[in-house]
């Protein structure tokens, strides 16, 4: 860029090579500096001095703008704020670009600015060069400009440049002669142009080693008009301390996190669609099968059937008549064997009956006699048993003689009289007892029914309401355990177990409603919507994400309940108890009135409208009938003691039932005996003894036959042997002959069967139709034979009916199933659904290639990319946090030490020197973050092997990054004192002695007498200006040098400013003062050079000059000024 001969005048760098230092100050049109002015600074730096008003403050106000942002300029710093009415930013921008010299009132009394540069177009310049005395120089421009006679800042218009080198800014006078033409501008003259203050304020400090730190530039702003630094600690903390990178970090970590939530999300996405989708595959295969098996079999039930079954049977024909030929043959061989016999044995009879009837005649008649006495014996014995059983059953002896039998006669009428008279008391009592005994069997077998159900299921809710879960889970393809009821998520707290009966009354409609998840919703209403569910059904969609549940207030029946949080309904669930059930619990009825809507402990309900309402039904009052929790121990107890109870009542009950019973049977059956007692007429029919005495007369007439003839005794029992042989094979031959008929007449009607079947179609040719329905005809397991055609016949169509219809049921059931969770699919994922039609048949193939594609390629991709961020960039990332806190902690210290060491080479007051002094404490929030840490560190390796684990650590990270992310107070508060390093640091001040011993403690400045004020507020800015600014590789010198002072130790005696001054040189600051003559002499041991300013006012406004002078110009200066006050 250009360069002037001004540039001549700055000598070659002596001290600190490598620290920017300001060398040049050039201002157009700045204040009431009209024109051009251009100031070399010595490296040493510059005091601007003057008379109070001359233009002193302008010039520092000029090089704010250049260095500093906005909201760091403090204009006009030497005016004391501390002043009655004073106020900060009465100078602004505007006003210098005008050149506002006066202010007076208007013929109205109102304010009127006169300008030196008003009513027209006008612009502003100001440029200052920084060099490190080695190669690097930059000249940092601001031009500000009205186009028009605007005074208001909003219409100002600002350009930012930055030149390598030097810059003369008369170059831009063409530019406004050119009517601000700054297209113009930037190409004749190529250098950086920001687009914003904030873009050239970066590249500025990163030129001329400010670097980024907003800190270091506020601080160089407040210490242009620091009086006062106030309280040390938070001084040190809002000046010295920069915002530590964790919140960089932090950030870092945040963004870190949502792709991981977004893997997260990804991977949980296909698990969700894997499951919903997870029976697809296998209800697609049953679908398509049982679909192929129904036609098949509705195919099959015609003609193919009946052809089929028909040659089984011609089969089983065939087979049958082989058989039958082979036994005929053999059964005829059998039947010539048995003829011969017969003859010889008929041949050997008739010749020993022809001879004993030769020789035994007079026998033969005595046996014939004895026959008929045997019969008659037999006759009268069999008459007597009757007769004996019938005496018994009316409770008398029976009659052994004609005597006794006449006097039993006579005593019938009487017995059956009593007995008809016992039968007409207690026939009607026999109705009741056998009712009750039966009642009293259904209520046991009831009760016990329903402890073994429940020991069984482990749950309270009765059977009827299981039984119909159950259908409902069953027909919309849900699992039970997802359809709980409220009940079992509800139980009475153990501290409140009395108003365990009180709850029972009033959450028992409420306890056996039905949660049905969002997701499930549909399948559930359409299958209660059109099934009969023999009952009511109540149900509630729980959603799939609840809000934060209304806590029940205290005294409440919801108070005294808990709610199964574990359970995805459960918070949900929570806030409907605190919102239905808020019935303030009371001891007695009297204190019903006093609620609107309350409850006793005895369970009488007070509701709104002076309602009341008690509920005292058995199953609400008893114990074996309570629903509420899941704990079945103490309805198990109650139920098996209401068990026992009615065993044993059923036990009196039947026994009362079985006595009364005896005793109706016993008359019933006296009065039959009677009557039919009364048909026995004579005492001969049933006198047994006499005819056996008669027998027995006959049958020793026999014995005595015999024993006179020995011969006639062997004859006879050859005959009998004979007879006996001859009616043996008479009966063998007999079978045969019986056995072959029918076997012929079998024969012949097999043979007209035969050709019946054969003529009409038999079999099947389709190879797929015989093998089904061979495996048909194998699991029916009949046996065919040629007589049960009929049988097989409807066996084998009701199985290939049964067959059909299951498959059809089957096919039913899978299309439910399929489309269940389609349209779940489809409902809950549109854009992933490869088809949005709901149509089973169009879309079950793809939606299960979706499944296999899902399982092997989708899934397991999403959890590999979840795994491989959680442990290779998440977990990674809030490590690095944590190291950035430890890092910001261990920065401080260093740095606090690093300024140290230069406070340590210069003497705070004789002997002594200042120091920097801190207490570090942790808060509990970082204590409970480095937990965190430690603990997803430890489980990391865990995480990459176990699925389950690796889920734990996701949660375990996403609470951690909702406690950065939430807006709450309280969120934000953990936030701050996790990240804000310097909210664990306190910062004080201590005097410490040679023998390193402390002098005094310094927490606020504000205690100290004026002149000490300024002395440690200079300790104190050198400190926190060395701590952003230093280079620790140069003894803690600044990277950048320049420091403003305007109007500094006005308060202070001579020897506390030159311990002040002595503290910024010692740190290498290159100090630009504004200051009264009067303290040149103070100033001059620190300072390179002076810059007079003065100011002449003329009628057409005031205008300031400044130029370069010598310590010694000021001497004679100094007496005129001594006793005047500064006031810039």
């Amino acid at each position: 860029m250009g360069s002037t001969t001004m540039t001549d005048d700055i000598g070659k760098r002596t001290i600190f090579l490598g620290q920017f230092r300001l060398v040049r100050l050039q201002v157009i049109n700045w204040g009431t500096f009209n024109g051009y002015k251009d100031l070399p600074v010595e490296e040493r730096g510059v005091l601007f001095t003057g008379p109070s008003g001359s233009g002193k403050s302008s010039l520092m106000d000029a090089h704010s703008a250049v260095l500093l942002p906005t909201h760091d300029q403090r204009f006009n710093a030497s005016a004391d704020l501390n002043v009655r009415g004073a106020k900060q930013g009465t100078r602004s921008v505007a006003d210098y670009v005008r050149g506002a010299w006066s202010e007076t009132n208007d013929e109205h009394n109102r304010s009127k600015v006169r300008y030196l540069r008003g009513g027209k177009p006008t612009w502003s310049a100001i440029a200052a060069t920084y060099a490190d005395g080695v190669d690097a120089i930059t000249t940092a421009v601001v031009v500000k400009w009205f186009t028009g006679a605007e005074t208001d800042g909003a219409s100002l218009k600002t350009m930012y440049q930055l030149h390598h080198g030097h810059l003369d800014l008369t170059v831009l006078e063409e530019w406004a002669q050119r009517n601000f033409d700054t297209r113009w501008f930037k190409q004749t003259h190529p250098a950086h142009y920001p687009d914003s203050q904030a873009a050239y304020v970066r590249e500025l400090g990163k030129r001329i080693g400010l670097g980024n730190s907003k800190t270091a530039l506020s601080l160089l702003g407040k210490a242009k008009a620091m009086k006062n630094v106030g309280d040390l600690n938070l001084f040190i903390r809002g000046n010295m301390l920069d915002e530590p990178g964790t919140f960089d970090a932090a950030q870092k970590m945040l963004d870190a996190f949502t792709p991981l939530n977004e893997a997260y999300e990804t991977a949980r996405r296909a698990h969700a669609q894997e499951k919903v989708l997870r029976e697809v595959p296998e209800s697609w295969t049953a679908y398509r099968e049982s679909g192929q098996t129904h036609n098949l079999a509705e195919t099959l039930l015609g003609a193919p059937m009946e052809h089929y079954v028909r040659g089984v049977h011609v089969q089983a024909i065939r087979e049958a008549l082989d058989a039958l030929d082979h036994e005929i043959k053999s059964l005829d061989a059998d039947l010539g064997e048995q003829e011969r016999r017969y003859e010889e044995a008929k041949s050997a009879y008739v010749s020993l009956d022809e001879q004993l009837r030769r020789e035994g005649q007079a026998l033969e008649e005595v046996k014939l006699r004895l026959d008929a006495a045997n019969r008659e014996v037999e006759a009268r014995e069999r008459t007597h048993r009757t007769y004996r059983t019938l005496v018994e059953r009316i409770g008398e002896p029976c009659p052994e003689d004609e005597q006794t039998f006449v006097a039993l006669r006579q005593k019938l009428p009487r017995i059956l009289e009593r007995a008809h008279q016992d039968k007409a008391e207690i026939e009607p009592r026999r109705h009741a007892v056998f009712a009750a005994s039966g009642q009293a069997r259904k209520q046991h077998e009831t009760k016990a029914t329903e402890l073994a159900t429940l020991q069984a299921s482990r749950s309270l809710i009765p059977r009827r309401e299981a039984d119909r879960r159950e259908m409902i889970a069953d027909g919309a393809g849900v699992a039970v355990t997802e359809l709980p009821y409220a009940a079992e998520l509800i139980d009475v707290d153990e501290a409140e177990e009395q108003w365990r009966p009180a709850a029972e009354k009033v959450l028992r409609a409420f306890g056996l409603r039905l949660l049905v998840p969002a997701a499930h919703q549909r399948a559930v209403q359409q299958f209660i919507d059109n099934h009969d569910m023999r009952g009511v059904v109540e149900y509630s969609v729980v959603p799939a994400e609840s809000t934060a549940a209304d806590r029940a207030e205290p005294g409440t029946l919801a108070s005294k309940l808990t709610v199964d949080e574990t359970h995805t309904a459960g918070p949900w669930l929570a806030g409907q108890l605190a919102g239905r059930f808020d019935h303030v619990c009371v001891q007695t009825s009297e204190e019903l009135d006093q609620h609107r809507t309350a409850v006793t402990l005895n369970g009488t309900v007070k509701l709104p409208g002076s309602h009341y309402r008690k509920d005292d039904r058995r199953a609400l009052t008893d114990p074996a009938s309570y629903i509420l929790g899941g704990d079945i121990r103490a309805k198990v107890a109650a139920l098996e003691a209401e068990v026992a109870r009615l065993a044993e009542a059923e036990k009196q009950a039947r026994a009362e039932a079985d006595e009364l019973d005896q005793r109706y049977r016993q008359v019933e059956s006296t009065i039959e005996a009677a009557t039919q007692l009364e048909g026995f007429t004579s005492w001969m029919q049933l006198d047994h003894w006499s005819a056996t005495a008669s027998a027995q007369g006959y049958a020793e007439r026999i014995e005595q036959l015999r024993a006179d003839n020995v011969d006639l005794q062997r004859l006879e029992d050859d005959r009998g042997a004979a007879e006996a042989r001859w009616q043996s094979v008479a009966d063998a031959r007999s079978d045969l002959r019986n056995k072959l008929s029918a076997l012929r007449a079998r024969q012949t009607s097999w043979l007209n069967m035969l050709e019946n079947e054969t003529a009409e179609p038999h079999g099947t040719s389709n190879d797929a139709h015989r093998s089904y329905l061979d495996q048909v005809f194998a699991d029916l397991e009949l046996a065919v034979t040629p007589d049960n055609l009929a049988q097989v016949r409807v066996a084998f169509r009701k199985e290939l009916e049964r067959r059909r219809d299951a498959a059809e049921a089957d096919r039913r059931y899978a299309h439910a199933r399929l489309k269940s969770a389609i349209e779940r699919f489809v409902e809950e994922w549109p854009d992933s659904a490869p088809d949005a039609s709901g149509d089973v048949d169009r879309s079950g193939a793809d939606f299960a290639a979706l499944h296999a594609d899902i399982v092997r390629r989708r899934l397991p991709n999403a959890m590999g990319r979840f795994q491989q961020m959680i442990s290779e960039d998440m977990v990674p990332s809030i490590s690095v946090l944590q190291r950035a806190i430890e890092n910001a902690a261990n920065e401080i210290q260093s740095r606090i030490d690093m300024v140290n060491s230069g406070l340590s080479r210069v003497e705070f007051n004789p002997g002594t020197h200042l120091q920097i002094a801190y207490q570090a404490t942790p808060p509990a929030e970082v204590k409970e973050f480095r937990g965190n840490v430690d603990a997803l560190l430890r489980d990391a390796p865990a995480a990459r092997r176990d699925p389950e684990k690796l889920l734990g650590q996701f949660r375990r990270v996403r609470a951690l990054m909702t406690r950065f992310t939430d807006d709450d107070a309280e969120s934000r508060r953990w936030r701050d004192a996790v990240l804000d390093v310097r909210t664990s640091y306190f910062f004080y001040g201590i005097e410490k002695g040679a023998d390193h011993d402390i002098v005094s403690t310094y927490r606020n400045t504000a205690s100290s007498s004026g002149g000490e004020q300024e002395k440690l507020v200079a300790f104190c800015l050198a400190a926190a200006l060395s701590y952003n600014l230093a280079d620790p590789d140069s003894e803690g010198r600044p990277h950048f040098a320049p420091l403003m002072l305007d109007e500094a130790f006005s308060k202070s005696d001579e020897a506390f400013s030159q311990q002040a001054l002595a503290a910024f040189d010692e740190f290498g600051f290159q100090m630009i003062i504004a200051a009264p003559i009067r303290m040149s002499g103070i100033l001059e041991p620190f300072i390179g050079q002076v810059v007079l300013v003065d100011k002449r006012v003329a009628a057409d406004g005031a205008r300031s000059n400044a130029t370069s002078a010598t310590f010694s110009d000021l001497t004679p200066r100094q007496g005129r000024t001594a006793a005047s006050v500064p006031a810039d």
